[in-house]
C-alpha cells in the first residue's frame, strides 16, 4: 500500500474522529428536544381530540380535529374571567415589585451606603424563602388589614414577594452604567433624585423590562398564594380556577383539561415571543452582573 493511500486513510479516520463528538452532541440535543417537546405535543393533540378518540388511541394523531374542547372549557369554566384576573395580578404585581425595587437597587449600586453588602444580602434572603414558610404570617397580615379574598391583597403579596429578585436584577444592571454619565450630571448641579430619575432610570429600561417579564411569568404560573388567600371564584386566577377540571365531573375526560392547559399557557408563550430578543440579547446577563 502506497504512502498516499495510507495518508488518505489516516486523514479520513481523523476527520471522522473530529466529527464524531459533534454528531454525538447533535444526537443528544435531538433526544433532549424530543423528551421536552413530546409531552407538549401530546397535550396539544389531546386538546383537539374528542374524548372517545383519545381513549381509542392516546398517542395517535387526531383523525378528526375539533375545537369543541376549547369551547366547552372556555364557557364551562368562565375562562375569560380567569384570564382577566391572572392578567390583573401579573401586570399589577410585577409593576409593584419593580417599583419597590428601583430605589433600593439605585442606592445599593450607585451610592456609598454604609453596610450596603449586608443590606443587599438581607434583601436577597427573600429569594431563599419558599412560599410555604410565609403563608401563615402573610395570611394573618392580610386578615388584619381585611385584604383576604381581595384582588388588591394578592397584588400586594405578589409585589412584595417578587421585590428581592427585582433588586438583584436592577442592582446588577445599574452597576453596568458608566459612572462618567452620573458624574457629568452632578457637575451640572443635579441632585441625587434628578440623577436617579433623569439619568439612571432611563438607561435602566432594558433591565426593567427583563425583570418585569420574568416576574410576570412567575406570577402567571403561581398557584399557592391564590389558593390560600382567595375564596371567591370571581377572584381566582387561571391556575386556581382550573382546579375544577380535577373534580369528579372531569375524571373520565381528558381533552378538556388539555384544552384548559393550552389556553392558560398561551399568554405566556405570546409574551415570551414578544420579549425574546430583549431577554436573550445580553440584557439579562448584564442585569445580574455584580
Amino acid at each position: 500500500m502506497s504512502d498516499a493511500t495510507l495518508n488518505a486513510s489516516a486523514m479520513r479516520r481523523g476527520s471522522f474522529a473530529s466529527v464524531l463528538p459533534k454528531l454525538a452532541a447533535t444526537l443528544l440535543m435531538l433526544v433532549l428536544a424530543a423528551v421536552w417537546l413530546g409531552p407538549l405535543l401530546l397535550i396539544v393533540m389531546t386538546s383537539i381530540k374528542s374524548n372517545a378518540e383519545f381513549l381509542a388511541g392516546p398517542f395517535a394523531l387526531p383523525r378528526s380535529p375539533t375545537i369543541q374542547p376549547y369551547i366547552d372549557v372556555w364557557f364551562g369554566l368562565g375562562f375569560g374571567t380567569l384570564l382577566r384576573n391572572s392578567l390583573i395580578y401579573a401586570t399589577a404585581g410585577s409593576a409593584l415589585a419593580v417599583t419597590l425595587a428601583l430605589v433600593p437597587a439605585f442606592a445599593l449600586s450607585r451610592m456609598n451606603v454604609p453596610g450596603r453588602k449586608w443590606i443587599f444580602g438581607l434583601l436577597l434572603t427573600g429569594l431563599m424563602l419558599p412560599q410555604q414558610t410565609v403563608l401563615i404570617p402573610l395570611y394573618d397580615t392580610l386578615r388584619t388589614f381585611h385584604l383576604l379574598d381581595t384582588k388588591i391583597g394578592l397584588i400586594i403579596v405578589h409585589g412584595v414577594y417578587g421585590m428581592p429578585l427585582q433588586v438583584l436584577i436592577l442592582r446588577g444592571f445599574m452597576t453596568t452604567i458608566p459612572p462618567e454619565i452620573e458624574k457629568a450630571a452632578y457637575v451640572e448641579g443635579a441632585t441625587d433624585f434628578q440623577v436617579f430619575w433623569k439619568v439612571i432610570l432611563p438607561l435602566s429600561v432594558p433591565g426593567i423590562l427583563v425583570g418585569y417579564t420574568l416576574n410576570f411569568i412567575a406570577i402567571w404560573k403561581e398557584f399557592v398564594f391564590g389558593l390560600v388567600f382567595l375564596n371567591s371564584e370571581e377572584n381566582f386566577p387561571v391556575t386556581v380556577g382550573m382546579l375544577k377540571l380535577n373534580s369528579d365531573r372531569y375524571l373520565a375526560v381528558f381533552n378538556l383539561p388539555a384544552a384548559g392547559l393550552v389556553i392558560s399557557q398561551l399568554p405566556i408563550v405570546i409574551l415570551f415571543i414578544l420579549t425574546y430578543r430583549q431577554i436573550s440579547g445580553g440584557n439579562l446577563s448584564g442585569a445580574v452582573k455584580g
